[in-house]
């Protein structure tokens, strides 16, 4: 299946596509593997402008044509 992908701030650096084509089936969690992101460097995401706890990322399966933002942490003050 082909879900739209929205990557920004520093994250560009390890990734740049606008899509990733990924098994059926396949979590949040997958999909943020397959664009090389490394976990740690991850911070809000969100599934067709659904936010999408951390600890919910496994267990949220994505759709054809699903939309998601991966954003970096935070920081600052």
């Amino acid at each position: 299946m082909r879900i739209q992908v929205r990557v920004t701030g520093q994250l560009i650096d390890f990734c740049s596509v606008d899509a990733v084509e990924l098994p059926e089936g396949a979590s949040v969690d997958d999909a943020v593997g397959a664009l090389g992101i490394p976990p740690d460097q991850v911070g809000l995401v969100s599934v067709d402008g659904e936010a999408v706890s951390k600890a919910k990322r496994g267990a949220t399966a994505l759709a054809e044509g699903s939309e998601l933002v991966v954003m970096a942490p935070l920081t600052g003050g």
